[in-house]
Order: C-alpha cells, then sequence, then structure tokens
C-alpha cells in the first residue's frame, strides 16, 4: 500500500490495483498528475462541502485521464452547492448521506456522520480498510459548558458506530490540528483508545 499526502486532508492511496483520492483541494507539489497517470481506477470521494475538501478540479479528471476514473463518491451534502455550479449529468457520481453503503465489487464504502458537515469513509480495498475522517474530531474545551458536552457526545456517539462496525482498521487518516486550541488531541486520542489502529496519518 502506498500512501500519499497530497495537501492538507487530500489523500491518495493505492493498493491492489486501486487507487482512491480523497478531499483533494490544493496540490502544491503536482503529485496527483503522476498518481492518475500510473492508476488504472481510481475513486474520487469528498467528505464534505467546505472549500478546503471540495475543488470543482476533480471532474475534469474523468476526461483528462480517460478510462482511470471508475467513480466519484460524494457526500449528499455537496449536492446542492454542486449543482449550481457543475454539470456532473455525464460523470460517475453517487451522492451519500451517513450509514450507507455502496460496492462495486472491488471498492466497500460504508459512510459514518462527522462531528462538522457531510461524512466520514471506511473503505475497503483488497482486504485493507482505510478510514478518513472528513472533518470527524473533538477537542476537549477548557471549562466545563453545555457547548462542550455536547460536542465530546456528538463525538463519542459517533466514534461508538465506527468501533461497532470496525474495530481494526489498517489505516486511519484523521484531523489533527493544533490552532484548534483547548486539547486539541483529544478526538484522534480517543479513536485512538476505542479502535485498534495499525497506522494513524494525521492531516489537515
Amino acid at each position: 500500500m502506498t500512501i500519499t499526502r497530497i495537501g492538507h486532508s487530500g489523500i491518495a492511496v493505492e493498493h491492489d490495483g486501486i487507487t482512491l483520492v480523497f478531499d483533494f483541494y490544493t496540490d502544491p507539489a503536482d503529485l496527483t498528475h503522476d498518481i492518475l497517470l500510473r492508476s488504472t481506477r481510481s475513486y474520487v470521494m469528498v467528505s464534505h462541502s467546505h472549500r478546503d475538501h471540495l475543488c470543482h478540479d476533480i471532474f475534469g479528471w474523468y476526461n483528462h485521464y480517460p478510462n482511470r476514473i471508475a467513480h466519484y463518491l460524494i457526500a449528499n451534502e455537496c449536492r446542492r452547492k454542486l449543482r449550481r455550479a457543475t454539470d456532473l449529468s455525464d460523470l460517475p457520481v453517487t451522492y451519500l448521506h451517513h450509514d450507507e453503503d455502496w460496492t462495486d465489487g472491488r471498492l466497500t464504502l460504508h459512510t459514518f456522520g462527522s462531528t462538522d458537515v457531510g461524512v466520514s469513509f471506511l473503505a475497503t480495498i483488497g482486504g485493507r480498510t482505510i478510514f478518513h475522517a472528513g472533518d470527524f474530531t473533538c477537542r476537549d474545551i477548557e471549562g466545563e459548558t453545555t457547548d462542550s458536552r455536547k460536542a465530546r457526545g456528538d463525538f463519542h456517539a459517533i466514534l461508538r458506530t465506527i468501533a461497532a462496525y470496525a474495530p481494526h482498521i489498517h489505516v486511519v487518516l484523521m484531523p489533527v490540528v493544533p490552532n484548534m486550541g483547548g486539547d486539541w488531541a483529544y478526538g484522534p486520542r480517543e479513536f485512538l483508545r476505542a479502535i485498534h489502529v495499525d497506522h494513524f496519518i494525521p492531516m489537515h
């Protein structure tokens, strides 16, 4: 398995003849071109509609890299924004809510909720599981407040769902953002306590 941090939360995972591209936003080193050229079957995923996770350039890849883009798998929350800006009628696009399953026999995908908007993804390819959190995380704010209790409660409710579905995950890609303030490592730390993870890769 080869994992490439393209930029921000944009990650490419290559395994078993399949390439997954999550949340492409910026590519300062121009890595995506070579990744897609050597790919024979790529899936492009978008977890939510924030501008640093949804880049309209990805839809040009379908024609620019013929016969390489197998499918676009996009959080349903993005649908309205994309409808206003982009004609996707000729592209293989599926919109997904949280807690949905999708497969084409090569890639199996399950979506979970997020503590922000959109979804988080659990992908299975070649017997390996890859979790891309999107913006799913939690920080512990100093001082107990109603908002902080709700944030932790929302986070742990989703985390319990993930742990019940997948108690062992091979690769986890999750935001680690020190400038969030408070105990910014709270979310990743709790995730690693709840789920057996082989490789944890910070992003964002």
